[in-house]
């Protein structure tokens, strides 16, 4: 799908990004606000209409499965949520703490206010801690 309403002026073509390369711009995008991008930026701004074309291409869910992978299924409890300017997003559990954050996320946030990033601390068999990260 070509878009001619581009901040450059140019036809886009939003469909050729796969999975593993909108998790690449995400990644791309987060390097960016750390480096002093404002969330205004025209660079911020292409690449969030990247992912929400993609979100729309394959639907919220498929979308979370893919980029959250194997810590889809990890426990509310375990997770923190963070906005695009790395403020630790408030949130009410209210007995969700075992839900998967996949769902959770999914039943209570819309497309346009996904958490920009996932920090997933869970237990290693060594009783040693792993923190990971994912970007939505």
């Amino acid at each position: 799908m070509l878009n001619s309403s581009h901040p450059l002026g140019q036809d886009v073509d939003f469909d050729i990004l796969t999975a593993k390369e909108i998790r690449d711009v995400l990644k791309s995008k987060a390097h960016c606000l750390r480096a002093g991008f404002s969330a205004n930026h025209m660079i911020i701004q292409t690449m969030n209409e990247f992912r929400d074309h993609y979100i729309q291409r394959v639907g919220l869910p498929t979308y979370l499965s893919q980029m959250l992978g194997e810590f889809g299924k990890v426990q509310m409890q375990y997770c923190q949520l963070y906005t695009e300017l790395g403020q630790q997003i408030k949130i009410q559990l209210n007995g969700a703490h075992n839900q998967p954050i996949q769902r959770f996320i999914a039943r209570h946030f819309s497309v346009n206010e996904l958490p920009f990033r996932v920090v997933v601390k869970t237990q290693t068999k060594s009783n040693g801690e792993r923190i990971e990260e994912r970007y939505l």
